[in-house]
């Protein structure tokens, strides 16, 4: 089966296909629409989109989107959530100037960003977040994202888990076409 979710390698959808299908194949998309049409048009077998989270809430626009596709929730799928201020190697925290991840991220995280006072920057996935903090070389900035996208993208975790919670949880709709 091949199973859609938003994001890049690495991102906290990609960790919820591999929990739920682990035998599967993830295909990561740029946004949760274009994964869920992926599925709508049978390119993909299933989809997993994140609806809700512990500590941040209801995951903006999503059952609005669910609600307005031919599919169906046959499945939730909840995702542990453990965050990480991730940085090219040599960079030192108290360094850190701007710190970029997903919106939801960003609010599952505020102690640790208020703690740090910097700057924050929304991106469209946590693990995209990661890739650019990678790309962009600078020691000034990170990520929250997982261990995972600190592996994929060569980065060091400068301090980990610093969600506002230790049980925080992100939960996945699992859909099918209708």
């Amino acid at each position: 089966m091949r199973i859609a979710y938003g994001g890049h390698p690495g991102a906290f959808g990609e960790l919820a296909c591999l929990g739920r299908f682990p035998d599967e194949k993830p295909i990561g998309f740029d946004t949760f629409r274009m994964a869920c049409d992926a599925l709508v048009s049978g390119d993909c077998d299933r989809a997993v989109i994140p609806f809700e989270n512990s500590i941040a809430g209801v995951v903006p626009g999503v059952e609005a989107l669910i609600a307005s596709l031919p599919v169906t929730r046959i499945d939730v799928h909840p995702q542990p959530v453990v965050f990480h201020c991730l940085a090219v190697p040599g960079a030192q925290l108290d360094r850190i100037e701007l710190v970029s991840s997903h919106p939801m991220a960003l609010a599952e995280c505020r102690h640790f960003l208020s703690r740090l006072g910097v700057r924050e920057e929304e991106a469209g996935d946590t693990a995209g977040a990661a890739s650019e903090v990678a790309a962009a070389g600078s020691r000034t900035r990170a990520a929250l994202a997982s261990t995972r996208a600190a592996e994929l993208y060569g980065l060091e975790v400068l301090a980990a888990d610093v969600q506002d919670s230790a049980d925080n949880v992100t939960y996945f709709a699992v859909l099918e076409r209708a």
